[in-house]
């Protein structure tokens, strides 16, 4: 097993031992957007281009609560790691399975009877819808696999390990070019030979990743015929889980409001924002995934309450979010245009995409903080600030800035909009770090003394 014990040893050691394998296992994963977006955008066209990128913002939502239940549980396991309770964990780890089968068809029902209406809604242009429309009914297919993949990973990483999810993810990008290659390319599918690709490398990659699982891992086995269902822990993991996956629904709508206001400029524009936005996607995992390592540091030593431990990790994630931060900036203020011409040789697309990704650079390492602290803050159990502070700064910053500011400046308006609230929502959070550590630190101080107290009695 490749299991790590984050309550001993050097805290920034650990912590970058366990993300090295979480962000290279996400780029790895951004590697099925951008094989399906540079793929599509080269053989089909600035069409179906836009289609892709404006298809991923409603994959999102659809899936946002069932990813926040995922997050809830991945604590659970975390903390219970922590202090070694292994039977916990597996009864955590099936009532995850057991509810995100049924979320899965669900989810796909609903996807497949609204998807048309929901493109309409938004305002998709009427050369693009076709195109999205047939996108997503075919990716929404796939849906189970991608839910049961996503699991797995993270209940493997609450235990510590972040090495087996990259073996996971590399099998499954490398099958999806491969198929994207030969459905698209080789058999002209068009756009529907993209989403097919998707779909059969995430069965494929998802049944490895069970056979490998239940061979070298025995605390998280999947095993269908013995699942229990634990109605206590699933209530806690919805607790848990609930704030983290309503932000991250919210988030998606924000997103298709923002694809809202993109959508009223022209099809170049919308190409565009689905170019840059995948480059966006690919750099964004560094300071994510160094958030979700995070929490699982922090939740192991919240469990057994080192509130010192949990600040020294979260200081030397800092520093290497900051560093991760300054080269990603570098990147994309120099060498935007030869980025955004690896989707598309179109002058107008491309210089509309340079601009996004030049005020995405200048304010990467605002991001990158806030997603550091918002990791820290999940880990101690405290997934309502997180979810207070994204909603405020998207839909009471974010949106309405850009829906002003791209009306006055044009597309440069909207990349604006973002840039501020990021850096809104990250004084929130730090601010909310360090009085909800405080408060944390102090109830479990109080706990230990009247249990001290106690014992103490009884002699």
């Amino acid at each position: 097993m490749n299991n790590i014990d984050f309550t001993t040893g050097n805290e920034g050691r650990s912590i970058l031992r366990f993300s090295i394998p979480i962000i290279s296992g996400a780029f790895l994963m951004q590697l099925y957007n951008w094989a399906d977006t540079v793929i599509v955008g080269r053989y089909v066209g600035k069409q179906a281009l836009a289609a892709v990128g404006a298809s991923a913002p409603l994959v999102f939502m659809l899936v946002a609560l069932v990813i926040g239940i995922g997050i809830g549980t991945t604590i659970i396991i975390s903390q219970a790691y922590g202090v070694r309770d292994y039977d916990k964990i597996r009864k955590a780890s099936d009532s995850l399975y057991i509810f995100l089968t049924i979320a899965a068809i669900a989810i796909t029902a609903l996807g497949l009877a609204f998807s048309r209406k929901v493109m309409l809604l938004i305002g998709l242009p009427e050369d693009i819808l076709p195109y999205a429309v047939s996108y997503l009914d075919i990716y929404l297919l796939g849906l189970v696999f991608l839910f049961f993949f996503n699991c797995l990973s993270s209940i493997l990483r609450g235990i510590g390990d972040s090495r087996t999810p990259l073996i996971f993810l590399a099998v499954s990008a490398v099958l999806n070019i491969l198929l994207d290659l030969l459905l698209v390319a080789v058999i002209p599918l068009g756009i529907e030979g993209a989403a097919w690709a998707t779909v059969i490398a995430q069965a494929i990659a998802v049944t490895f990743a069970i056979v490998y699982t239940n061979r070298h891992n025995d605390i998280v086995r999947f095993d269908p015929r013995h699942l229990v269902f634990d109605r206590r822990i699933f209530v806690r993991s919805l607790k848990l889980g609930i704030p983290a996956g309503v932000q991250q629904m919210f988030v998606a709508m924000g997103t298709l409001a923002i694809v809202s206001i993109v959508n009223s400029f022209d099809t170049d524009t919308v190409a565009a924002f689905s170019g840059a936005s995948r480059i966006e996607t690919l750099v964004a995992v560094i300071p994510m995934n160094l958030g979700i390592a995070l929490t699982s540091f922090t939740g192991q030593n919240f469990g057994v309450g080192d509130f010192d431990r949990i600040r020294r990790g979260m200081y030397a994630t800092v520093r290497y979010s900051l560093i991760a931060g300054g080269v990603v900036m570098a990147g994309l203020l120099l060498a935007a245009e030869p980025l955004m011409r690896v989707f598309t040789s179109e002058r107008e697309v491309v210089e509309v995409g340079c601009g996004y990704l030049h005020v995405l650079g200048l304010s990467f390492w605002i991001f990158s903080l806030m997603m550091c602290f918002m990791g820290a803050l999940r880990g101690m159990g405290n997934t309502v600030a997180p979810m207070v502070i994204t909603l405020f700064s998207l839909w009471i910053i974010k949106i309405p800035l850009a829906y002003v500011l791209s009306d006055r400046f044009g597309q440069i308006g909207i990349w604006t909009g973002t840039a501020i609230s990021w850096a809104i929502g990250t004084i929130f959070v730090v601010v909310a770090f360090n009085m909800i550590s405080k408060r944390k630190r102090m109830q479990r101080h109080d706990k230990q003394n009247n249990i001290t107290e106690k014992y103490g009695n009884t002699l």
